[in-house]
């Protein structure tokens, strides 16, 4: 699952943003169409290219700054496209410019299958939104974006709502949540991700950072609505940090030069599956909430390293 960055200019300003605080958004010439090819043929041959899981090949994640913005956007998803056929290609974008019909349908023309499109959104309305994204208009540009998206997709191609939870959007988790049931529902899957105090977001984390376990408390006070929406997952989240009825939602995506273990881990009964701690929480938070757990919880298992945990049958373990 490399993590493809293909252009380092954005065209809103999240308060969140892991990208460098400077000379990020000036390195343009970096990335020409010209060094992408280049990048993709040494990949092909079995290089490495990427900083992120460079040794996964089941797909790639075009990310930013804002991907969309390339100049040869559609070139370059059309050449992943071709060089690497069976290969899931999916787009970390903040959906404004799919707001223009033509380019959102060119998209997923180009796309085709396996192909996938993820989307922030911020709040459930421009206030809301506008608060982390720091942009007028994104918000309508956004839900247009996602619209088009919805009109526009082949068969088999996945649309993704992504909810960044930081101080800033506790405010306005429930009214997001019953915004996406309401308007969103045809989206496949609703993905929430603990912050991740880096670059940019440094600067800004008295206002975003947070506790795991107050992020997790949240999103467990809305259970009935996480279990309504979409193929719900949580990223990013240690077990310990979440209330147990929340397993099966953890999925664990996070690259392992990212991760650290506290001391206590190694003694932990669910070791073998935890993600373990973004080493920026431990930076700035001090990871006060993390903590051994003693004793195997019950809740059925997948043996899946990436999602261990199925819903619960508590009747039959308890």
């Amino acid at each position: 699952m490399p993590d493809f960055s293909i252009w380092p200019q954005c065209n809103i300003g999240c308060v969140f943003c892991s990208n460098p605080v400077s000379g990020f958004r000036e390195t343009t010439a970096k990335y020409s169409y010209e060094e992408i090819v280049r990048k993709v043929e040494k990949y092909k041959r079995g290089l490495r290219t990427f900083v992120k899981f460079d040794d996964v090949a089941d797909y790639f994640n075009l990310t930013g700054g804002e991907p969309t913005l390339h100049p040869d956007f559609l070139k370059i998803v059309a050449l992943l496209r071709t060089e690497f056929p069976k290969s899931l290609v999916r787009v970390l974008s903040n959906g404004r410019l799919f707001s223009y019909e033509d380019f959102a349908r060119r998209t997923m023309g180009v796309g085709l299958t396996p192909f996938e499109v993820a989307v922030p959104l911020f709040g459930y309305d421009a206030p809301t939104h506008e608060a982390t994204s720091r942009t007028p208009g994104s918000f309508e540009q956004t839900m247009a974006g996602l619209e088009n998206l919805r009109k526009h997709r082949l068969p088999g191609q996945r649309v993704e709502i992504r909810v960044i939870v930081t101080r800033i959007q506790l405010k306005s988790l429930k009214g997001l949540l019953d915004m996406v049931l309401e308007r969103l529902s045809w989206v496949d899957q609703v993905v929430f991700l603990f912050v991740e105090l880096e670059g940019f977001a440094e600067q800004y984390r008295d206002r975003v950072n947070l506790t795991m376990t107050e992020a997790a408390a949240a999103l467990d006070a809305l259970h009935d609505r996480l279990a309504r929406l979409p193929q719900a997952r949580l990223y990013h989240f240690p077990l310990c940090a979440v209330p147990e009825r929340l397993w099966p939602y953890v999925y664990n995506t996070l690259a392992p030069f990212k991760v650290t273990w506290l001391e206590g881990c190694a003694s932990c009964a669910h070791r073998e599956q935890c993600v373990g701690v973004h080493r920026s929480y431990v930076k700035h938070m001090g990871a006060p909430d993390i903590r051994p757990i003693a004793e195997a919880r019950c809740v059925p298992q997948t043996g899946d390293r990436y999602h261990p945990f199925a819903l619960p049958e508590y009747d039959k373990c308890r």
